[in-house]
């Protein structure tokens, strides 16, 4: 499973964490001995906080929300508590096919997504389809994989006992062995979950434990009549604007950064509003060009996904965004501010054009 974390700026950036919903069984056929899903209707949500080692603790609070249009959809919310990474929060979010069939299949449900975006900060991305293939490919088939060993009590619940031995290949083959404890009372099924990861020569990399925390439904993301009534007074909302015509009218300025070791190749961009309201940005996948002032003259980059973000109001920051610089010269050092203030384009800082890197 990938999940997304924010790191320094804002920026997200994946890592791998395949250890959720893996989890399959019975002793003859190697499915589960019933569905683990009764629970997990629309609004349904578990916690679990998540060891790993003696420094690394997580919580994830994965929820079924509202469906859309026919398609289950599964949030996850990551707050890292302890080790690299501390204090960051992120969420993905997962909308699976429109016959994906969630007894059957949800704790595989990685193999099956057929859209997914990410937030962090303020900041939306789409994951585009090469990326998401990328994930399906990554998440492990645990059909037959595992073993029903007992029913019994675990933290106050009756539960059935699962063992489960995966391998994962890779440049560093790996075999994992676990073992966990499910239930249909509980959200998502999993109440416990231990396990260690082991290479082929029996050195062990990691392990981990993983243990519900609470759960329960959330009333407002549960089914809904088709027409609600709208409510008596509805909260402001922020101007939506994309990026190239928020900046093209001076809306917000942005700063541009070579990210370190791309030779201009990869940049970070950061908006800054400079007006007194509230701006939601949106930016397609796909090339974009912008003037610029001398000496930059014309910006251009690309981003793999499309981004929505939100930018607070009064010399307010966004997350910073890392895109690709198109062509074969740029800006291939330094750092920018680029605004355009009565029409004009405006540039301030310090920069070497120069030839891109291929």
């Amino acid at each position: 499973m990938l999940v997304f974390g924010r790191m320094k700026g804002g920026v997200i950036v994946p890592f791998s964490l395949a250890i959720l919903f893996a989890l399959i069984a019975t002793a003859r056929s190697g499915e589960l001995r019933r569905s683990y899903f009764e629970a997990t209707k629309p609004g349904a949500w578990s916690e679990y906080l998540l060891s790993s080692g003696d420094d690394s603790k997580s919580t994830f609070v994965y929820q079924r929300q509202p469906d859309d249009n026919g398609h289950i959809v599964v949030g996850l919310t990551v707050k890292i508590l302890a080790g690299p990474g501390k204090d960051s929060k992120s969420k993905n979010t997962y909308f699976m096919p429109r016959n994906f069939n969630l007894a059957r299949n949800g704790l595989s449900f990685g193999k099956f997504i057929e859209r997914m975006s990410m937030s962090s900060g303020g900041l939306e991305m789409t994951v585009d389809n090469e990326t998401l293939d990328q994930i399906r490919r990554a998440e492990k088939d645990f059909h037959g994989a595992v073993t029903f060993e007992a029913t019994e009590r675990i933290d106050g619940r009756t539960c059935d006992r699962y063992a489960y031995s995966l391998r994962a290949g890779g440049q560093v083959p790996t075999q994992e062995t676990g073992t966990l404890w499910l239930s249909d009372s509980v959200p998502f099924g999993i109440v416990r979950q231990v396990a260690e990861v082991f290479k082929q020569d029996g050195t062990k990399v990691s392990g981990f434990e993983m243990q519900l925390q609470d759960s329960g439904v959330d009333q407002s993301q549960a089914e809904a009549p088709p027409n609600p009534s709208p409510p008596e007074r509805a909260s402001a909302q922020p101007t939506t604007l994309t990026l190239q015509d928020g900046y093209r009218m001076g809306k917000f300025g942005i700063e541009v950064e070579v990210i370190e070791g791309s030779a201009g190749r990869r940049l970070g961009l950061t908006l800054h509003n400079k007006t007194q309201a509230e701006l939601a940005i949106t930016m397609r996948a796909g090339n974009v060009e912008l003037k610029a002032g001398s000496p930059v003259n014309t910006l251009r980059f690309s981003s793999s996904g499309a981004i929505r973000l939100r930018l607070p109001p009064d010399g307010r920051s966004s997350p910073i965004m890392i895109v690709e610089q198109r062509g074969n010269r740029g800006i291939s050092e330094g750092r920018c501010d680029l605004t355009v203030y009565e029409g004009k384009h405006l540039f301030s800082g310090s920069v070497t054009i120069g030839p891109l890197p291929k």
